[in-house]
């Protein structure tokens, strides 16, 4: 096993050493290069934005939010719904109804733009 991690090791410090990506593009002579090089990145640099936050970052924060609802629903969803109902029973008030209200509040904000202008008048 330490002959295989120290294998990889190896391996990687002899790629650090002879970067690929510098075979491959030839360093600029004149400014007229390095500034075609220059705009040749920039133009180029939003969509590897874009692609790297769509394509790699995205699906890895869906999944942990799917991870960390379904944590929440199957151990500590029920167990903090069922205190909370019970702090609000000790206050002798009925509970909340926080998803009615939470749906009230979507339907008021999906509402026409003109329909709630109209309503401050």
């Amino acid at each position: 096993m330490k002959k295989y991690i120290a294998g990889i090791l190896m391996i990687n410090i002899v790629l650090a050493s002879f970067p690929l990506a510098a075979l491959a593009q030839e360093v600029p002579q004149t400014v007229g290069d390095a500034q075609a090089l220059g705009l040749n990145i920039l133009q180029r640099l939003p969509n590897a934005v874009r692609d790297i936050w769509q394509n790699q970052a995205l699906p890895i924060w869906r999944s942990m939010w799917a991870w960390v609802k379904n944590l929440w629903d199957n151990t500590l969803g029920s167990k903090v719904q069922g205190l909370w109902e019970k702090l609000w029973g000790l206050t002798g008030q009925k509970t909340p109804d926080v998803k009615g209200e939470f749906q009230k509040e979507k339907q008021e904000m999906q509402k026409d733009l003109w329909e709630r202008f109209k309503d401050l008048f």
